[in-house]
């Protein structure tokens, strides 16, 4: 949730809790600081290396002697973050070091200073609005560095006898230096220091500014304030150094000093508070209190152990999850904190690891009939309908009791038959043609209320199983609706379909499988949840054993069994335990299956039989098990698992899941029970009480709140930056255009949208444009993947949105050069005339190279029952293949594995590989693969992905591309190709 104070002090904060560790990624459990830059990532400094995330994975940066940088030890003491987002890291051992983000690389801040072997700082770092950073060097004086394009740029800043101990901005871009004699002023525009202060008599240890005033903690235990063409203040008086020092924007003044916990003064009164927490692993060393006010809310993290929030209301600094009277939660000794205005928290404590604590938003309301009402039936809600001819929402309960909610705020509530005896348990509710109310109970039978004009009394008829033969078939009615003819058709569990007409006598008569209908498959088909009316007026008719399709004219029934499709066996029903179904309006039949997620119709094959698109787990499902299903304005689906909310955008194709952090909790969703209102908000039945889902509370306000950004770049699968090859000189996801290394280079961009509380309702597509024809939706992997492309340039372009906004999108994108073929280049041509020069030496090698290229499109061509024939006379090809022949479906084989087998060094495997086959290892294994899936395509039926999977590709769409960029078609297109 966004944090505000009235949230603060209304009630605790409620957080879901992910934990990560070196198991996930992180570069070490010892987390000394936590810093945000202004794109989005999440910085890390350790004791073993600095870690971004991006809420996904880790880029982890090594130092120490594994690095190879001198001097550069293991261990980050702190960490700031310059304007030009560059990452500045004051190490262990006092040096400073820092990640050049144009390059990727760590450089040392001194390295071009001459004393840069005596370059230490016991303080911190300090980065001002201009983007310069100060640094605070011991026994020599204040440096002024800005990274530039060609280096760090450097200037002294002489403080003469000070001795300076802390800094502090001012509103007109100066800067405060508290030293050991006063406050001073800093001249930026010359970089001298104005002999002239204030306090002079006092040792300052710490300072702060609120961007007018200045705040001046001293050793003594002295808190004083000035301000421009203000006198000083004395705010406090103690006898304890200050360690920490914060004023909130209420005015109020915070601080710590050597005591255990953290101070407060009001600003009007004067008034002193201390605040502690019960703390079961202290922090000895009393790093001092820090402060920080994210939204209005004052987040402290207290001198000697413990961490939690200003609750203003009751001045008291509450526990966040950490309340040690809890042993479930989180320890509240922090090493580290940083709390982000999205409502995320990120934690470091005494357990070590990284916690990430997500607010709840709670966007996604869960309201009750009756929040007084103990009996758990009352609020149990397992039928919804709306009227939309009088704008009434009905809701009705197990314990009997409809709920008649109008749109002038007024409720009616009716619970007994016209003879005073209860409703009983209501499964459903159905508006008919002529506004009558069908409640159908479970043990009461059905009833009919027609109401009056007001619509605030009923005539209630109650039709229930009895000796008649053409009464109900049982009294355990889920279900009913109205087919064109004006019958009722109901679903009851244990007596099968029941069509209500009228016999010629005009009394009322349920038709069944206990009289006339006697082709009704009762002993498989008895139990039935739900009826729906088809696109051509027929009814669907859901059971625990299928579907089958009926119909009533001229009264002749006609009953319809869904089958399974023989042509077409992967387009039928995951399940035939069907909950519910619903009609969309394009036509299409959506059914809510138990146990097989959800599907809808696709049409029928040459045999009659329908045709069903299976959604499951696989496709973004959080459960198989579906509760609820209705459609918005839009035509997407809403649906709702056992305890999930999800909506499917049938245009992108996209699930969305709403969970704890929507204000979904764990409560169990009630079968059948889902209705979308005019407003757009869709409503879902539980077992206590019903969600309201406000859809316009789940939109982004604009694109760029998502912070979408692409975090990593690969070549032939493997990562690039300046810090890990040598490929590129800068760091392509920070560029604006990247030229690949060669033609037949094959790429891939990954993206994350960095609001770390939206992330998981966050979808992306991409594009490649002059390649793609359309956008692309991205799976879990958040990877695009390319290869084999034409000449020329492209645009790469990514977008990430929310399915509620999906105009209000962000986007990333970048310039992508695919350069020739070498043999076609500039370059080339200049050594074709220098061979011809030659006496033709180059032009004979240029041809030997396109009779090897020629040869290896042949072997493409004839497929892998060529591969053993490539050279049989060469016993390392020979070897290599009968190798792949094992292994080449592991989606985790590397080239270390195969020069592992080949026991041989890397280096000598790789030219071996060269000269026998002119490729590369991961070239020659691509290879490899794409002809095993020709050869499948060819002799199989195997569905497309399981080809991919058995190949060694996870990514179905990377392997796509890889295929048509080796084959020229895509794989289906291949294998209709070679039908026999």
């Amino acid at each position: 949730m966004i944090l505000s104070p009235k949230t603060a002090e209304a009630q605790q904060f409620q957080a879901s809790l992910s934990h990560y560790s070196t198991d996930e990624g992180l570069a070490s459990n010892a987390i000394s600081k936590i810093k945000q830059d202004d794109y989005g990532f999440i910085w890390l400094s350790t004791w073993n290396g600095l870690s971004r995330f991006d809420g996904y994975n880790f880029y982890n940066y090594q130092t120490g002697a594994g690095s190879r940088i001198p001097k550069l030890h293991n261990r980050i003491l702190d960490m700031v973050i310059d304007t030009q987002q560059n990452v500045w890291m004051r190490m262990y051992d006092g040096r400073v070091f820092v990640v050049k983000r144009s390059t990727d690389m760590i450089v040392n801040a001194f390295e071009n200073i001459m004393t840069s072997e005596e370059a230490f700082t016991s303080h911190p770092l300090m980065v001002t609005s201009s983007g310069d950073v100060l640094v605070n060097v011991d026994g020599v004086g204040l440096y002024k560095l800005r990274m530039e394009q060609n280096g760090i740029q450097s200037q002294l800043i002489t403080t003469g006898n000070l001795v300076v101990t802390s800094m502090a901005e001012g509103y007109q871009n100066d800067i405060w230096l508290g030293t050991d004699k006063g406050v001073h002023r800093m001249d930026m525009s010359n970089l001298t220091i104005e002999r002239k202060g204030l306090f002079l008599d006092e040792e300052i240890c710490i300072l702060y500014s609120n961007g007018y005033n200045i705040y001046v903690g001293t050793e003594s235990g002295k808190i004083m304030s000035f301000s421009y063409g203000q006198d000083t203040k004395v705010l406090h008086i103690g006898d304890q150094r200050i360690t920490g020092l914060f004023v909130d924007s209420h005015g109020v003044v915070w601080y710590s000093d050597n005591r255990e916990g953290v101070h407060r003064i009001l600003p009007d009164t004067s008034d002193e508070k201390t605040f502690t927490q019960r703390v079961t692993v202290p922090d000895y060393d009393g790093q001092g209190g820090e402060f920080d006010e994210v939204n209005g809310v004052v987040w402290i993290r207290l001198n000697k152990g413990g961490y939690g929030y200003y609750n203003r209301e009751k001045d008291e600094v509450e526990y966040f999850h950490n309340d040690p009277s809890n042993p479930w939660n989180l320890s509240n000794t922090v090493n580290a904190r940083l709390e982000l205005s999205e409502g995320v928290i990120w934690e470091s404590t005494s357990r070590r690891g990284l916690e990430k604590l997500e607010i709840q938003k709670n966007t996604i309301e869960r309201l009750q009939i009756n929040p007084n009402e103990e009996a758990s039936l009352t609020n149990e809600i397992r039928a919804m309908a709306f009227d939309s001819h009088r704008q009434n929402l009905l809701i009705a309960n197990k314990a009997g009791e409809l709920y008649i909610k109008r749109a002038n705020g007024e409720t009616i509530m009716v619970n007994k038959n016209s003879d005073g005896s209860p409703l009983g348990r209501i499964y459903g509710i159905y508006v008919d043609s002529k506004d009558n109310y069908w409640l159908c109970s479970k043990g009461n039978g059905l009833y009919k209320f027609t109401p009056n004009a007001q619509c605030d009394h009923f005539t209630i008829e109650n039709y229930r199983h009895g000796s008649n033969e053409y009464s109900i078939a049982n009294d355990n009615i889920y279900n009913c609706v109205e087919d064109g003819e004006g019958n009722m058709w109901i679903a009851s569990y244990g007596g099968g379909v029941n069509i209500m007409t009228r016999g010629k006598d005009g009394k009322t008569r349920f038709i069944h499988s206990g009289n006339v209908m006697h082709r009704y498959p009762f002993n498989s088909h008895k139990k039935v949840r739900c009826v729906a009316k088809g696109p051509d007026g027929n009814i669907w008719v859901g059971t625990t054993d299928g579907i089958l399709i009926m119909s009533y004219k001229n009264n002749k029934i006609s009953i319809e069994q869904v089958k399974p499709s023989e042509e077409e066996p992967s387009k039928i029903l995951m399940s035939n335990d069907i909950v519910c179904l619903a009609l969309d309006r394009q036509g299409d039949m959506w059914v809510g299956t138990n146990g097989g997620g959800i599907a809808h119709t696709l049409g029928k094959d040459s045999k009659g039989y329908w045709l069903f698109e299976n959604f499951g787990s696989a496709d973004g499902l959080p459960n198989e098990e579906i509760r609820g299903m209705t459609f918005d304005d839009r035509g997407n689906v809403w649906f709702s698992t056992d305890h999930v909310l999800c909506s499917f955008d049938t245009s992108k194709r996209i699930f969305t899941t709403f969970s704890s952090l929507d204000g979904v909790d764990e409560t169990v969703c009630s079968e059948g029970a889902a209705v979308c209102m005019p407003s757009g908000n869709v409503l879902f039945g539980t077992v206590n009480g019903y969600y309201v889902v406000d859809r316009s509370k789940l939109v982004a306000s604009t694109g760029n709140v998502l912070k979408l950004r692409i975090t990593d770049f690969y070549v032939n699968d493997e990562l690039q930056s300046p810090r890990l090859t040598d490929l590129f000189d800068y760091y392509v996801p920070e560029s604006k255009k990247v030229v690949l290394p060669n033609h037949s280079s094959f790429f891939a961009f990954r993206f994350a949208s960095l609001n770390y509380q939206l992330q998981h309702r966050v979808h992306y597509q991409y594009m490649l444009d002059g390649y793609d024809k359309e956008w692309q939706n991205a799976d879990r992997n958040r990877i695009a993947s390319y290869g084999d492309l034409p000449t020329g340039c492209y645009r790469f372009k990514v977008k990430a949105f929310l399915l509620e906004s999906p105009d209000k999108f962000d986007m990333r994108e970048i310039e992508v050069e695919v350069p020739p073929y070498f043999l076609l280049s500039t370059s080339a041509i200049w050594l074709y005339m220098a061979a011809f020069m030659a006496f033709g030496i180059w032009l004979l090698f240029w041809r030997q190279k396109i009779l090897e290229e020629e040869e290896k499109m042949r072997v493409l061509r004839e497929g892998p029952r060529r591969q053993r024939q490539l050279d049989e006379t060469d016993d390392f090809l020979i070897f290599l293949n009968d190798y792949l022949n094992l292994h080449f479906s592991d989606p985790m084989l590397s080239v270390d594995d195969m020069v592992v087998a080949a026991d041989m060094p890397e280096d000598k495997f790789v030219l071996q590989l060269r000269r026998s086959s002119g490729m590369s290892p991961k070239e020659y294994v691509s290879e490899y693969r794409i002809k095993k899936a020709m050869t499948m395509l060819e002799t199989t039926a195997d569905e497309i992905a399981i080809v991919a999977y058995g190949c060694g590709y996870l990514d179905v769409a990377a392997f796509n591309r890889q295929f048509k960029a080796r084959t020229g078609v895509m794989p289906s297109r291949y294998r209709d190709m070679h039908k026999a």
